[in-house]
C-alpha cells in the first residue's frame, strides 16, 4: 500500500535561486556580460550535453508510448495476467528511462519534474483557498493503479494518466531543447542528482508501490555518467569516477529489496565517494560553481558534508549574516523575561537546554495556567526548514519570534514595548549597540524591536547542530555508530520507510535536494497512548490555516534529530518513549489503532517491523543526538 504524502501548496522560492533560470547575469561589468554571453550562446560542451538529453527525452517519449500500448491492452483484458505483466514491465522501462534523464529535467524544466514524478496526491493550494486542490498526474499515479495487486477491475483512469505522461515529457523535451546549458550548470546538475538518489531515491519516495527504487537508482547513476562522459580526458583521470560508479551501480543490483540493501555501505562506500570525484573531476576542468545562495551549498560535494547547509538559505531574502556579537547578545536576549509582557517569562520558561530545548511536558502552560495546545518543539535546527510551527503557520524564524512573542497564551508581549524597556538597561543597551554597529539596524540611542528580533534569529540559527555519531559515520568515520545502530539505520531508510518523511540528512519533512517547500503529514495521532479504540486528538493542525479537507489533523514533519532529548513526542505530547513512537507508526499509524481518518497520509496495513527491528530503529534514532549546542542555556 502506497505511502501517501501532502505538500504545503505555496512553494518558497528564495533569492538568486536559478535553477529553473539557470546561469542568469550578476549585471556587473564585463564579468557579468561574460556570464551573459554564455548564458545566451552555452557552453559547447555543454550544448552536447543538451542535445544527449534531447536524445534522452525522444527515447522517453518512445518507451511512453510502448507503455501507452501496453496498458491499453492491459485495459482491454484486465483478466489476461500476462497482458496485466506486460504492461508492468512497459511501466518499469519507461521509469529507466526517466531515471536516464531526471537530472536535466529536474534541473531545468522542475515544472514538468513535478507533474512526471511527484506523489500521487492532490496538492493543496494555499493561496488560492480552500476549495482549491490540484488532482496528481504522473509516474507515481499509473504506478498506483497499475501496481495495486489488490484492485478488482482496471481504473477507468489508467489510460487516461498514462496518455498524460507523454504529453508532460513531450514538453519537457520542449522546454529543454530550448535552454542555453552551461558549464557549470551540468556539473551542478549532477551534483544534485547524487543528492536527490541518497535522499529520496534510495527511501523509495518515488517508488513507493512497485518498490523499483534500487534499479532506478542504478539508471540515475548511468544517467550521470552518460552526462558527464561529454567532458572525458583521453586519459587515466577519469579511472577512479568509472570505477566509482560501477561499483555502486553493481552494489544496487545486488537485490531488489530495499528491506534487505544496506543503505548504510552504499552511500558511505558508493554515493559519497561519487560525489566527491564530481567534484575533484569538475575542479581539475576548472570548472567553477554557479555562485547563488542554496540551501545545499553549491560547493559541498554531498549532503553529509559538514558545512553543507547555508541556514541563511532558509531566511527572508532581505536577511543579512549574524556576527558573534549578535548572537551572544542574542542567547542572553532569548533568557530574558523583559520580552514578555509581563516580565515573567522568557524563551528559556519553555525551551530548556538540558531537554533538548523543549520543556519535557506533555504540553506546556498559558500565561494564565490552562493547558496549551502543543507540545513544546525543540529549537535545535530549527534554522534548516522551510516554514515553522507545526501549522505552519509562518515562513521564517523572524515570523515565529514576533509571533511566540505576541501570542497572549505564550508571552503577551510586543517587540517594540520590550525594545523600550530593554533600552532603559544601560548595559544591554551598550551591548547591542556595539553588536549592531555599521549595520542597517543600528540605533545611537534606543534598542529597536527590530535588533531584538534579529539577535534572536542569530542566536537561534546558531543552534544548528550536524555532527551526531550517525553524522560523522556518513562522513566515512564508520566506527562512530555500533552494529545495532547501522542496523537502525538501514531500517530507518529501509523496511521501516522513515525517511520517506524524514529526509536524510536533515531528516525533517524540507524536501531534498532544493528544499523550498515542506511537507506535512495526516499521522492518526490519538488523545491517549492506547493500542485499540483509539479517538483523534481534536486538534486540526493546518487545517486551522487552510480550511481545505485534506489537511485536517496535518502537521509539519518535524526533525528527528536529538528526540533522545525532546520527549514526550508528537504535536500533543501523546508518547513518552521513541519505544512507543515506533510502536504506533508500525501498527499504522491511526488506522492501526481504530482511528478512521479520509485523508490519513500514512499506510493503514502495518510495516510489519520485528520486535529486534524496532529496538534496531530506537537505537538509531538516539544516536542523531549532538549535544555541542545543548548546555549553552
Amino acid at each position: 500500500m502506497k505511502t501517501l504524502r501532502w505538500t504545503i501548496g505555496t512553494i518558497v522560492t528564495f533569492a538568486g535561486l536559478a535553477a529553473c533560470s539557470p546561469a542568469n547575469g550578476d549585471g556587473q561589468g564585463t564579468m557579468a556580460a561574460a556570464a551573459r554571453a554564455a548564458h545566451d550562446a552555452g557552453d559547447a560542451r555543454a550544448m552536447q550535453v543538451r542535445a544527449l538529453w534531447v536524445a534522452q527525452l525522444d527515447t522517453l517519449d518512445r518507451r511512453l508510448a510502448v507503455l501507452d500500448t501496453a496498458v491499453r491492452a492491459y485495459a482491454a483484458a484486465p483478466r489476461d495476467s500476462n497482458a496485466h505483466t506486460h504492461a508492468r514491465a512497459r511501466f518499469a522501462e519507461a521509469r529507466q528511462s526517466f531515471k536516464r534523464a531526471e537530472l536535466a529535467i529536474e534541473y531545468y524544466t522542475p515544472s514538468a519534474g513535478r507533474e512526471l514524478n511527484g506523489p500521487a496526491l492532490p496538492e493543496v493550494e494555499d493561496g488560492e483557498g480552500p476549495e482549491v486542490v490540484l488532482e496528481p498526474t504522473g509516474f507515481q499515479v499509473v504506478e498506483e493503479m497499475l501496481f495495486d495487486d489488490e484492485a478488482d477491475e482496471v481504473p477507468p483512469a489508467l489510460v487516461q494518466e498514462t496518455s498524460t505522461l507523454r504529453v508532460i515529457a513531450s514538453r519537457a523535451g520542449t522546454m529543454l531543447g530550448a535552454q542555453a546549458v552551461t558549464d557549470d550548470r551540468v556539473w551542478d546538475a549532477a551534483t544534485l542528482e547524487m543528492a536527490r538518489i541518497v535522499s529520496l531515491g534510495m527511501a523509495g519516495f518515488d517508488s513507493p508501490v512497485a518498490g523499483l527504487s534500487l534499479s532506478e537508482a542504478s539508471a540515475a547513476l548511468e544517467g550521470i555518467a552518460t552526462t558527464l562522459a561529454v567532458y572525458r580526458a583521453p586519459d587515466a583521470s577519469w579511472q577512479a569516477l568509472d570505477s566509482l560508479v560501477n561499483g555502486a551501480r553493481a552494489a544496487l543490483n545486488t537485490t531488489t529489496s530495499r528491506d534487505a540493501f544496506d543503505h548504510f555501505d552504499f552511500i558511505v562506500r558508493h554515493a559519497n565517494p561519487i560525489a566527491r570525484e564530481i567534484r575533484a573531476r569538475r575542479v581539475a576542468l576548472g570548472i567553477g560553481a554557479p555562485t547563488e545562495r542554496r540551501a545545499f551549498r553549491l560547493e559541498a560535494a554531498t549532503l553529509f558534508d559538514s558545512a553543507a547547509f547555508d541556514v541563511l538559505a532558509f531566511a527572508p531574502v532581505d536577511a543579512e549574516p549574524g556576527t558573534p556579537a549578535q548572537e551572544h547578545v542574542g542567547e542572553q536576549l532569548f533568557a530574558d523575561p523583559r520580552l514578555s509582557g509581563d516580565g515573567k517569562r522568557a524563551c528559556t520558561s519553555c525551551h530548556l537546554s538540558a531537554n533538548g530545548f523543549t520543556d519535557g511536558m506533555r504540553v506546556n502552560r498559558t500565561r494564565g495556567g490552562a493547558p496549551l495546545l502543543r507540545n513544546t518543539p525543540t529549537v535545535l535546527n530549527s534554522a534548516l526548514q522551510v516554514g515553522a510551527f507545526t501549522d505552519l503557520r509562518v515562513t521564517y524564524l523572524e515570523d515565529q519570534i514576533t509571533t511566540v512573542i505576541e501570542n497572549v497564551d505564550e508571552m503577551h508581549g510586543h517587540l517594540d514595548e520590550s525594545a523600550r524597556l530593554l533600552t532603559a538597561d544601560t548595559t544591554l543597551r551598550r551591548t547591542l549597540q556595539e553588536a549592531f554597529r555599521g549595520t542597517r539596524l543600528a540605533s545611537d540611542s534606543a534598542v529597536t524591536g527590530a535588533q531584538v528580533r534579529h539577535a534572536l534569529a542569530t542566536y537561534l540559527r546558531s543552534l544548528t547542530a550536524m555532527n551526531s555519531p550517525v553524522d560523522r559515520a556518513l562522513r566515512g568515520d564508520t566506527a562512530a555508530i555500533n552494529a545495532e545502530q547501522r542496523a537502525g539505520f538501514n531500517v530507518f531508510v529501509g523496511k521501516g520507510k522513515c525517511a520517506t518523511c524524514h529526509f536524510l540528512p536533515l531528516t525533517n519533512g524540507t524536501v531534498p535536494p532544493m528544499y523550498q517547500k515542506t511537507e506535512v503529514e495526516v499521522l492518526g495521532v490519538p488523545t491517549a497512548p492506547v493500542t485499540t479504540h483509539g479517538r483523534i486528538d481534536p486538534d486540526e493542525g493546518r487545517f486551522r490555516i487552510t480550511r481545505s479537507a485534506p489537511h485536517r489533523y496535518a502537521f509539519r514533519t518535524p526533525t528527528v534529530r536529538n528526540v533522545a532529548l525532546t520527549a514526550p513526542y508528537m504535536h500533543n505530547g501523546v508518547y513518552r518513549t521513541l519505544e512507543s513512537v515506533v510502536d504506533f507508526y508500525n501498527r499504522g499509524g491511526g488506522a492501526g489503532i481504530g482511528i478512521t481518518l479520509e485523508y490519513q497520509t500514512l499506510p493503514a496495513d502495518t510495516l510489519g517491523l520485528t520486535a529486534q527491528e524496532q529496538r534496531q530503529l530506537v537505537v538509531f534514532l538516539r544516536a542523531l543526538t549532538d549535544t555541542s549546542r545543548v548546555g549553552r542555556r
